[in-house]
């Protein structure tokens, strides 16, 4: 309100305000953090992922893969996107649309950040005899990387 249209007074004027020192120190703190502990999801043993950047590639090459968005369905419900390319499948019925997929090409699958439900669904698959990996990063990795996504529905 003070400066009206004047945006380079407002600026100076925050930049005059800010404690150059503290925020030096308070760098120096961040610094020495550890950073965080690797997520480690000993439950899925050696299911095998593949990142998102891999992922985009398969898909640019023309490559056979069958790509599976298995995010809840409560999260999809509050969604506009989808992965271009990826189909969305109720993980919660994996048993049921299993069938529906061919055995001789391999399966991606992801959810929305790439841990438990886009690993268990994996590993299902897996145990019916497909090649099935999961996306790490899931829904959010790819949106990261800035990967089309086309509206769902």
């Amino acid at each position: 309100m003070d400066f009206g249209a004047n945006a380079k007074a407002y600026v100076d004027a925050f930049m005059r305000n800010v404690d150059w020192k503290a925020v030096e120190e308070r760098y120096e703190d961040a610094l020495r953090v550890e950073p965080p502990r690797p997520l480690v999801q000993q439950e899925f043993g050696d299911l095998p992922g593949v990142g998102v950047e891999e992922v985009k590639a398969m898909l640019d090459s023309g490559k056979p893969v069958q790509f599976i968005d298995a995010r809840p369905r409560h999260y999809v419900s509050r969604t506009q996107d989808i992965i271009e390319g990826a189909t969305w499948r109720d993980p919660d019925r994996v048993h049921e649309w299993m069938g529906e997929l061919s055995k001789s090409d391999p399966v991606v699958v992801f959810c929305v950040y790439g841990f438990h439900v886009g690993c268990r669904t994996a590993v299902a698959l897996r145990e019916a005899g497909f090649d099935a990996k999961y996306m790490k990063g899931g829904h959010s990795g790819w949106k990261a990387i800035g990967g089309p996504l086309r509206l769902y529905r």
